[in-house]
């Protein structure tokens, strides 16, 4: 199955232009939409529709991108404002006004966040702009290059007005001279850019936040507001057609992809609240499901991921293992994980994994501990429930430091060779002076059975570089 990717700048689209593509998706593809991690929609089709797909698109007004975007989707954190805590000064308008001078595509990475909020993460893109609480008007900006070895500010408040200049600047610079050196590329920057700064008054330092609700329907002020996902990860056409058109009769005018796989709808009216119950209904769409299900971030289009996360819910439910407050990965990390738990694996058949997990099982860190650095799939289940036990051993009253992220630094093309049981797939030890085991540690098997392979050096832990099976 393939797929297409449509941008929905700053995380929202019309009710028109969703009902649109929903038609174009039954039409041309496989009527269905699933949400992409940069608050992106996704459109499955064969591959023998992809060609037509992309020209109905296209001639539609949608921008098209393919499955590896060459112009990532801008992210912002506008869905957060009213129904999470936010910043006095920064309102929608704000948010749409600087989304809508963006007349270029970027090919950086783009954030525009409100570091109050919790439900976008702030530090997923290259150019992170996050707004700074004490200077109206005027944002940090955060650069996550993996060349800068961490995540770098630069030493002024940038304008809000101009974060496309901003953009356009760094990136020409940026794509020209690939400078490896933070200091120099701010003194190259600013000599060709002369943007409107503001001194920092305040270190910018982030509190580090519980995994957010994005699901389920919740009051507030006088309104509503619903939070959709399911389980697939896949939106039917048919769905989303009548819930655009709900929208468009209750007047609500933008729907809210998130980076979590769900769609946020706001300002739900009260007094009709029994027609989304009814929408709900006939489509067989539930509502607050159990942080089980939800606590989780998975790669695009990635059906392995899906089907192991379904096994592992079903597990947990099952060994009843609690998971509030804690979130989960599957997949490689990159700078875009925001999991306190990441379970990465170790072969293309999805059948042995490493688990890894931030220090102090905070979202938003990219340091790791590795918990286990060899497990089988069939004894992950017990490997996360021994993790779980020590999440909820070594809490405290104590108040935590504010989030101090470094740059996730995988040195993936490194190497090292290791003996491998070819019975149990045991890792057994590092190939020294071709000197074998005398037995694989777990089955016992002969010498003459294992297999010299090579493994990435970022899978074994730093305590203990000999023996990973489970």
């Amino acid at each position: 199955m393939d797929f297409l990717r449509i941008h929905a700048a700053g995380g929202y689209i019309s009710p028109d232009k969703l009902q649109q593509l929903a038609v174009l998706s039954k039409k041309y593809a496989l009527g269905k939409i699933e949400v992409g991690l940069r608050q992106d929609l996704m459109v499955s089709s064969t591959s023998k529709q992809l060609s037509d797909l992309r020209n109905q698109l296209g001639s539609n007004g949608f921008t098209v991108e393919e499955a590896n975007a060459t112009h990532p989707n801008v992210v912002s954190s506008m869905v957060a404002r009213n129904i999470f805590p936010k910043t006095s000064w920064l309102r929608s308008g704000d948010y749409l006004d600087m989304l809508n001078s963006f007349t270029f595509a970027p090919r950086l990475k783009v954030n525009i966040i409100d570091p109050v909020q919790e439900l976008i993460r702030p530090f997923t893109g290259q150019l992170n702009f996050i707004a700074a609480s004490d200077t109206p008007q005027f944002w940090y900006l955060a650069l996550n290059f993996s060349v800068f070895e961490e995540i770098k500010i630069w030493p002024h408040l940038v304008d809000g007005e101009e974060i496309v200049d901003w953009t356009k600047a760094i990136e020409a610079i940026w794509f020209a001279s690939q400078i490896d050196n933070f200091e120099t590329f701010i003194s190259v920057v600013s000599k060709q850019f002369k943007g409107r700064t503001r001194p920092i008054q305040k270190e910018l330092k982030l509190t580090p936040k519980p995994y957010p609700h994005h699901e389920g329907i919740y009051r507030y002020e006088d309104r509503y507001w619903i939070g959709l996902y399911q389980r697939d990860n896949y939106f039917e056409a048919e769905f989303l057609e009548a819930l655009c058109q709900l929208c468009v009769d209750s007047k609500i005018g933008r729907i809210y992809p998130t980076p979590f796989k769900t769609l946020i709808i706001k300002s739900v009216p009260k007094e009709n609240i029994y027609e989304w119950e009814k929408l709900l209904g006939k489509f067989g769409i539930h509502s607050h499901y159990s942080s089980l299900e939800l606590n989780w971030q998975l790669p695009d289009a990635d059906a392995e991921a899906l089907s192991l996360k379904k096994e592992l819910v079903a597990a947990f439910e099952r060994m009843k293992i609690r998971t509030s407050s804690l979130s989960f990965s599957i997949g490689q990390r990159t700078d875009e994980t925001t999991s306190t738990i990441v379970i990465e694996p170790l072969r293309a058949d999805y059948e042995r994994f490493s688990v890894v997990h931030s220090p102090d099982f905070y979202i938003g860190n990219t340091t790791w501990e590795t918990f286990a650095g060899d497990v089988s799939r069939q004894n992950l289940p017990e490997i996360l429930r021994r993790l779980t036990l020590k999440y909820y051993g070594q809490l405290t009253t104590n108040k935590k430091n504010s989030l101090s992220r470094t740059k996730l630094n995988i040195p993936k093309s490194i190497t090292q060779k290791v003996w491998q049981c070819k019975h149990c797939l045991t890792v057994c030890a590092p190939v020294v002076a071709s000197e074998l085991p005398q037995a694989c540690p777990t089955c016992e098997a002969p010498p003459e059975d294992l297999t010299e392979i090579e493994m990435p050096t970022s899978i074994f832990s730093n305590e203990d570089k000999t023996q990973f099976a489970l």
